[in-house]
């Protein structure tokens, strides 16, 4: 990997280029009408925020910025191209600040409520508040499964596979939330403005579709929901009715969603894809096609299966496939030591230049 120094250079050049690019789609694209000449006026931009992890060196900023950028702001785009997106066409005036940090961000400004409480500002404290330590708890986590993932290492000559996947699975887990909280924090600093939650208690899941539609990755999920989800289900409604069209759509979404999850492999290890992931999205896309078949034929017997069943069944199996499929990927490119090597790397350098200041 570059220094720090010159990774950071890369970063700043991505930063500046990326705000360059959302600046002119604010003035310039905003301008022409919605559908295919918006769409042709974002495509260069899309084309240049795609090859942005590329020059990235670091596994944490490629991590991100494949998410955030290539998948998320490239998906945001084209929803924008057609009017579609949540913030940006319900709300033309928005500022150019707001239009940026909605684009690159995995965030969703909530929507405006007539319907105040007596005391919003408590309700607003008494929210920060509960953020603020979910935010410690998760990182707390993280940090214990990191000290967790290093001694093990340092101890264990010969190292169970098993334990090496599960350690960096919770790893992946807590971590992930911290960053999208982080970026939420950022962007509510700069903004003023409440935010939609990105996650929702995922350990509670009482079903996969539960889980991937209501509590993990919300942010993730809506724009998959926006971008491929409801343009399939109309696509196949004319063929198979509204009622069959859903699980066509169902697997397009994660069809889509293991394909993204395969680029941003991609772009951190630099090999051609194994499909492991792929095979992870296509396991949980069939899954959920049956689960809401099955919900619907026991809906109607008034038979529900309870929480305390439920919901282990499906952590347990989430966890299972995401150990066989997941992380084995990440774990293979180095990914596993390269983050905290990265993060030593960064703790150094800050303390360097703060004893040159």
């Amino acid at each position: 990997m570059e220094t720090v120094e010159d990774e950071l250079r890369n970063f700043t050049k991505v930063v500046i280029i990326v705000l360059l690019s959302l600046t002119y789609c604010y003035f310039i694209s905003s301008r022409i009408p919605k559908g295919k000449l918006r769409l042709l006026s974002v495509l260069p931009v899309i084309s240049i925020l795609t090859t942005f992890p590329l020059i990235l060196s670091s596994f944490i900023l490629q991590f991100y910025a494949t998410s955030y950028i290539v998948w998320l702001a490239n998906f945001k785009l084209v929803l924008f191209a057609f009017g579609k997106d949540d913030n940006i066409s319900i709300n033309p005036s928005i500022p150019l600040l707001d239009f940026i940090l909605v684009i690159a961000f995995p965030i969703k400004i909530k929507a405006f409520q007539n319907n105040t409480t007596n005391n919003p500002t408590s309700n607003t404290s008494k929210c920060a508040f509960k953020l603020d330590i979910a935010f410690v708890i998760n990182a707390l986590l993280w940090s214990i499964s990191v000290q967790l993932y290093v001694l093990y290492k340092e101890h264990v000559s010969s190292m169970n596979p098993i334990v090496v996947h599960i350690l960096y699975s919770v790893r992946m887990f807590f971590g992930v939330q911290i960053h999208f909280s982080s970026v939420a924090a950022l962007s509510k600093l700069l903004t003023g403005q409440e935010l939609e939650p990105q996650f929702n208690n995922p350990y509670l899941s009482t079903s996969l579709g539960n889980l991937w539609s209501k509590r993990w990755n919300l942010m993730m999920s809506k724009s998959l929901k926006s971008a491929i989800h409801e343009p399939t289900r109309s696509l196949f409604t004319p063929l198979l009715g509204r009622r069959w069209a859903i699980h066509p759509a169902i697997l397009a979404t994660y069809v889509v969603s293991g394909l993204m999850h395969e680029l941003i492999h991609f772009y951190v290890g630099r090999k051609w894809p194994t499909w492991e992931v792929m095979w992870f999205f296509i396991i949980h896309g069939l899954c959920v096609t049956i689960e809401v078949e099955i919900k619907k034929k026991a809906s109607k017997i008034g038979w529900k299966l309870h929480p305390i069943i439920s919901t282990p069944l499906t952590v347990g199996f989430v966890i299972a496939t995401g150990i066989w499929l997941c992380i084995a990927e990440l774990i293979h490119c180095g990914a596993d030591v390269r983050e905290i090597e990265e993060y030593v790397a960064l703790v150094d350098y800050v303390k360097h230049r703060l004893r040159i200041s």
